[in-house]
C-alpha cells in the first residue's frame, strides 16, 4: 500500500513539474504560441488567392523556383510575364503574406500571373518565415531578389529603372519598409537595410492590409492582440520588441518622408488592421508622399471583405481593386495601355 501511494505521489509530483515546465516555456519562448497559429489553417488567408485559378489567361510565361539565394532553401522566386513580350517591361515585386510566421508563395501564382497580363513582369518572392528568421533577415531577402532579378534583368525582360514593390499583410510590411530603404537612404543606414536599387529606380509601391506600425497595435485584446503579441515576438525575436531600439524602426509612420515613392494602399473594412492601414496612408499624404488609396464604407460591402480582401477575385470589390491598383502602377510606370484581364470587368 505505501509503495503505491509512493508511485502515485511520484507521478502527481512528475505532472506538476512537466506542466510548470510547461508554463515556464510557455512564456520564455514564442514557440508555443507559434506551433498554435500555425495549426490555424490558412493563417493568412492567402486560400482567398484560389479564386484566381480559373481567370488566368493563355499567353503568360513562367519561370518558377529561381534561386536568388542558395543559402536559403526559402531563397527562390518565382518570374511572370506576358509570353509575347519584346524589350523590357515594368517589373512589380509581390512579397506574400502570413503573418510574419506562415504563407508560402505558391497560393498567389494565378493571382500574380493575372496581374502580369496587364503588361507586367511579376515577381513572386519567398522569404523565410519567423521565428526561424528573425527581423530584418525577410527585408534583407527582399533586398537581395530585387537585386538578383534586376541583375538579370535582359534574361527576365525587366526594366530595372520601372521598380515597383507590393505586398499583402505581413508582406505588405516587408514590401514597405524596403520601399522606404531604398526610397530614403538616411532610413536605410539607420535602420542597417539594403538598398539594392538607387531611389529613381523604385517608382512606386502597392500594399494590401498589411500592418505598418507595432507601437499602436492593441495588445491587450484576447484574441487579435494575441495573434499580433505572438508574431511580433516571433519577427523581432524578443518578448519585450516595444523595447528594442532597432525594432522600432519598423514603426513605418515615424520615419517616412517625402522621398518615399507613390503609394497605393488598400484594405476591407472587417480587417482587425483597418485602423492601421488608414494610419499609415494618413502619415504619408502628410508627410507629402503621393497616395492613393481605396477604402469602403461598411454599410456598403458584405462583412466579408477584410483582410487579404483582394485576392478573392470572384467578388466585386476585389475586382474593383484589381482595377484600381493596375490603373496605379501604368500611371507610375508610364506603362502603354496592354489588355489585361482586368480590363475586361
Amino acid at each position: 500500500m505505501k509503495r503505491w501511494k509512493k508511485t502515485v505521489l511520484w507521478i502527481a509530483g512528475a505532472l506538476v513539474s512537466v506542466i510548470a515546465a510547461g508554463v515556464v516555456f510557455w512564456n520564455v519562448s514564442v514557440w508555443p504560441s507559434v506551433w498554435l497559429l500555425r495549426q490555424i489553417p490558412d493563417p493568412g488567408g492567402l486560400a482567398n488567392a484560389q479564386t484566381a485559378a480559373r481567370l488566368v489567361p493563355d499567353g503568360i510565361h513562367s519561370d518558377l523556383d529561381l534561386v536568388y539565394d542558395a543559402r536559403s532553401d526559402q531563397g527562390r522566386i518565382d518570374v511572370f510575364r506576358p509570353d509575347d513580350a519584346t524589350g523590357s517591361l515594368p517589373v512589380v515585386f509581390w512579397v506574400h503574406g502570413g503573418g510574419f510566421i506562415a504563407g508560402q508563395k505558391e497560393p498567389l501564382r494565378d493571382y500574380l500571373r493575372i496581374l502580369a497580363s496587364h503588361g507586367f513582369v511579376v515577381v513572386n518572392v519567398e522569404y523565410t518565415h519567423a521565428p526561424e528568421a528573425i527581423y530584418p533577415i525577410a527585408v534583407r531577402q527582399v533586398g537581395a531578389a530585387i537585386a538578383y532579378a534586376t541583375g538579370k534583368a535582359e534574361d527576365l525582360h525587366i526594366d530595372p529603372d520601372r521598380v515597383v514593390i507590393a505586398g499583402d499583410s505581413a508582406g505588405a510590411h516587408i514590401a514597405a519598409q524596403a520601399a522606404m530603404a531604398i526610397a530614403q537612404p538616411d532610413y536605410a543606414t539607420r535602420a542597417g537595410l539594403p538598398t539594392p536599387i538607387a531611389p529613381q529606380q523604385l517608382v512606386g509601391t502597392v500594399q494590401f492590409s498589411g500592418p505598418y506600425d507595432p507601437t499602436t497595435v492593441n495588445y491587450d485584446n484576447a484574441t487579435f492582440g494575441f495573434f499580433m503579441r505572438t508574431v511580433m515576438w516571433a519577427y523581432s525575436g524578443r518578448k519585450e520588441f516595444l523595447q528594442d531600439d532597432s525594432f522600432l524602426m519598423t514603426a513605418l509612420p515615424k520615419h517616412v518622408d517625402a522621398d518615399y515613392p507613390p503609394l497605393f494602399v488598400s484594405t476591407g473594412p472587417a480587417d482587425p488592421l483597418l485602423a492601421q492601414n488608414l494610419a499609415w496612408a494618413k502619415a504619408a499624404a502628410e508627410a507629402g508622399v503621393d497616395v492613393t488609396t481605396l477604402f469602403f464604407d461598411a454599410g456598403g460591402v458584405p462583412e466579408t471583405i477584410g483582410h487579404e480582401y483582394q485576392l478573392a477575385l470572384d467578388t466585386e470589390q476585389a475586382r474593383d481593386a484589381m482595377k484600381q491598383y493596375v490603373s496605379f502602377l501604368r500611371t507610375v510606370t508610364s506603362a502603354p495601355m496592354r489588355a489585361g484581364v482586368s480590363d475586361s470587368w
